[in-house]
C-alpha cells in the first residue's frame, strides 16, 4: 500500500515494520546496554538522571542506526535481483521518493509513541525540579524524533553504500554519494548533538 502525493510516495508496509522494528530493538537494548549509557525518558522524570547523558542519547540512536541498515541492505538487495530493477534511475527514484520518506517517518513514529506517555502523563510523572520546563521538554522531545529519523535514515543510506561498494567491478555511478551520507549525517548530529546538550544542561 502507498500513500502520499506526488513526488513522494509512502510505502505503509516499510512505514509500520519500520515503526516495530525500532521499537522492539531500542526495548532489547535497553535491556542489553547499562543505564548509563542508554538514554531513557524515565531518568528525566526520576531523582537520578543519567550521569552521561550524551552517551546516553548516542546509545538511544543505535536501534534506529540499526533498523535503518536492515532496511536498506534488504531492499536494496531486493531491488537488484534479476529481473527487477535495472537501472540506476529507476532505483535512485525509488530511494528518494519511497523508501528514504517512509524510513524517515517509521523512525520518527517510532520516537513519538515512546514518548507518548511522557508526553501525556507529565503533570504526574515530572520530577518537581524540572516540571515547570515542560514547554522545553516537548521541543526537546521533537528534536529527539527528528533525530531517530536521521539516523534511520543514515543507516539505510549506509548499508545501501557498503553494497555498492562491495560489488567489485560494477561500473556506473552510485545510488548513493559521501556528500548524501554526509548531509544525513550532519543533520542526525545537529539534532542529537542540541537533544543531549540541552537535556545535559537542564538536568544538572
Amino acid at each position: 500500500m502507498r500513500v502520499g502525493r506526488p513526488g513522494i510516495t509512502m510505502d505503509a508496509m516499510l512505514w509500520i515494520s519500520t515503526t516495530f522494528a525500532v521499537l522492539v530493538a531500542s526495548r532489547l537494548l535497553s535491556l542489553a546496554i547499562p543505564s548509563e549509557y542508554y538514554f531513557s525518558f524515565q531518568s528525566l522524570f526520576s531523582d537520578r538522571p543519567s550521569q552521561k547523558i550524551v552517551l546516553a542519547v548516542l546509545g538511544k540512536m543505535l536501534a534506529p542506526f540499526l533498523v535503518g541498515m536492515a532496511a536498506g541492505w534488504l531492499l536494496d538487495s531486493m531491488a537488484r535481483q534479476p529481473g527487477r530493477i535495472n537501472r540506476h534511475a529507476t532505483l535512485a527514484r525509488r530511494l528518494r521518493q519511497r523508501w528514504s520518506p517512509s524510513v524517515f517517518i517509521g523512525a520518527f513514529s517510532a520516537a513519538f509513541i515512546a514518548a507518548w506517555p511522557m508526553i501525556v502523563y507529565w503533570d504526574l510523572l515530572a520530577n518537581p525540579e524540572v516540571s515547570n520546563l515542560k514547554a522545553i521538554f516537548f521541543v526537546l522531545y521533537l528534536v529527539y524524533m527528528l533525530a531517530y529519523g536521521y539516523v534511520a535514515l543514515l543507516g539505510m543510506l549506509t548499508a545501501i553504500f557498503l553494497r555498492e561498494q562491495m560489488e567489485a567491478g560494477v561500473e556506473g555511478r552510485k545510488t548513493v554519494s559521501i556528500g548524501e551520507l554526509s548531509r544525513v549525517g550532519a543533520m542526525w548530529l545537529l539534532h542529537s548533538g542540541v537533544a543531549s546538550v540541552a537535556l545535559d544542561a537542564i538536568t544538572k
